[in-house]
């Protein structure tokens, strides 16, 4: 291949995803960390997503695996990746687990880490609580530092080896997006305090990042720290956004950020494929300082300095591992970039709130290889996979939406088109409608399975909040996915009613009518024991 090939795969100027100009959707998980780390390993892992229905699987590739000693490179892994994944039918997304993963830098190789000369560490003053890889008793993870120049050159050329290599050996593009780097930042303090960094401080803030933030948005940190500091157009880091724990946290996400430009800008140069960044969520709650969540990542509050320091990225992403996951998509999917959930807990709900509420050309549940093929997730996706172009399409024109109903919440709403779709729970309507005709049924709530395998490391419990994702497929015909769910549709002018409904079934991955429902059976329209899916045609009355 010739120097900055082009990928199939690409984002428009709608911020969907397109592969040879077609609109695809990315659906699937990331097995975990040590899955791609033996031949066996990937083929069981791949195997398992394609039995979860999916149509696409994330996984690492380790640079110290890759690069044992610096110059030998072994893209044995790879080679591998790309084979299964084109085996079992799926799109892939390699994750690039260089210099930085977790905050940490225990995937840069150990010719990289010995060399504390060479590569010099990140030192912290550990003014915020611990985190996760600091708890009393634990051995610190080794901090490289993401000033040293030395580690920018040699992280970057390992990955534009594996770019090269992808180009040479991946000729049907199945691979789809490649990740730059894993949840970076630092913690434990709101920058790296070492000589390097230090150097760095003292010197200029730079100047697409002054215009940034005076082209930013009224109240972002970026913006506001420059006109506390007397919008200056010119001076050190201090001088423009002031010496608080704030301007460290864009200092580093300035830093953090032109590294991973690096890398990236050096693989398009030789595959112009989608590359994107994803972020450990910060603030959470009872978290107040840069720190205690990784300061300088993609976090919520300098996403738009990584979009300005780091331009060949296509987007940032977050990683939702909160229970407030709605808060965590609205931030993201901000329509300046593309949607894309790298990381999730297994949460059919979720998952149908990012493809739905908001158009999410992909979304991906962590430790894919430990879900339950018999888990609400694998049946949504097995849905979702069979309906992808016309969810896609419904994306892209904007008749699509998601209700997750929350307890004690009131009901749910959603727009889909011009019609408001509202939805409540269907167990408490099928109670009080049975007791109206003297059948009682028993308060609880009906079983679902765990998400999880019984020997995974993290118990995920099923989904117990009733969800509903609606899209139309034609005007006035809606297809309906999702459990324990009961829909009321309204127009803005006029009343509607529902004409007619048939369920959806799946029959090796084709979608197949049912039963036509009428009568009482209308009130589930999506079953309450398990993932259903249904067409609903709805007559409008003036």
């Amino acid at each position: 291949m010739s120097a900055g090939d082009r990928s199939a795969w690409t984002f428009g100027e709608d911020l969907r995803l397109r592969k040879d100009g077609e609109l695809r959707l990315l659906l699937g998980g990331q097995v975990h960390n040590s899955s791609s780390s033996s031949t066996a390993s990937i083929r069981q892992s791949f195997a398992h997503a394609r039995h979860l229905h999916a149509n696409t699987v994330l996984a690492p590739v380790s640079w110290a695996l890759t690069e044992p000693r610096e110059g030998e490179f072994d893209f044995t892994l790879v080679d591998t990746m790309i084979d299964e994944a084109r085996g079992q039918g799926l799109h892939l997304v390699l994750l690039w687990f260089g210099a930085f993963k977790n905050a940490a830098s225990t995937y840069a190789p150990r010719w990289v880490r010995a060399d504390q000369t060479r590569f010099p560490r990140a030192v912290v003053h550990a003014k915020t609580r611990g985190s996760a890889f600091h708890y009393s008793g634990v051995m610190p993870t080794p901090v490289l530092s993401v000033f040293s120049e030395a580690l920018r050159d040699a992280d970057a050329t390992a990955f534009e080896a594996f770019i090269t290599h992808l180009a040479e050996v991946d000729r049907t593009d199945v691979v789809a997006l490649v990740q730059v780097e894993n949840e970076s930042g630092i913690l434990r303090d709101s920058r790296d305090r070492s000589d390097l960094a230090e150097e760095a401080w003292r010197r200029d803030a730079p100047g697409a990042l002054i215009a940034a933030a005076r082209a930013g948005e009224e109240g972002s940190l970026l913006r506001t720290l420059w006109a506390e500091a007397g919008r200056r157009e010119a001076g050190t880091w201090a001088d423009v956004f002031g010496d608080g724990s704030g301007a460290d946290e864009i200092f580093m996400a300035w830093s953090i950020a032109s590294y991973v430009q690096h890398l990236a800008e050096r693989g398009q140069a030789v595959k112009q494929i989608p590359m994107y960044a994803n972020a450990w969520l910060g603030p959470q709650p009872g978290q107040d300082e840069p720190g205690e969540w990784p300061s300088g990542g993609p976090s919520s509050r300098v996403i738009d300095v990584w979009r300005a320091a780091a331009p060949s990225l296509s987007l940032v992403g977050p990683d939702i591992y909160v229970d407030d996951a709605d808060s965590a998509m609205r931030t993201y999917a901000t329509g300046s970039q593309p949607f894309f959930v790298p990381e999730s807990r297994l949460r059919a709900g979720e998952l149908v709130r990012a493809i739905g509420t908001y158009r999410a050309v992909g979304w991906s549940g962590f430790g894919f290889d430990g879900a339950n093929p018999e888990g609400q997730v694998a049946a949504v996706l097995a849905y979702l996979t069979a309906f992808e172009m016309e969810i896609a399409q419904a994306q892209r024109s904007q008749r699509i939406g998601a209700v997750v109903v929350e307890q004690g919440a009131p009901p749910a709403e959603a727009t889909v088109g011009d019609l408001t779709v509202s939805g409540r729970g269907l167990s408490d309507i099928v109670r009080d409608f049975l007791l109206d005709v003297g059948v009682q049924l028993p308060d609880e709530a009906l079983p679902v399975p765990d998400e999880t395998l019984p020997r995974e490391p993290v118990p995920t419990p099923g989904e117990h909040r009733p969800f509903a994702l609606i899209f139309a497929v034609d005007d006035d015909e809606l297809v309906v996915i999702g459990q324990g769910v009961k829909l009321d549709f309204a127009a803005p002018q006029g009343s509607v009613e529902v004409d007619a409904v048939v369920e959806l079934l799946l029959d090796e991955g084709r979608v197949v009518p049912g039963r036509v429902l009428n009568g009482d059976e209308r009130l589930q329209v999506v079953p309450v024991d398990r993932v259903g899916a249904a067409r609903v045609t709805l007559l409008r009355v003036s």
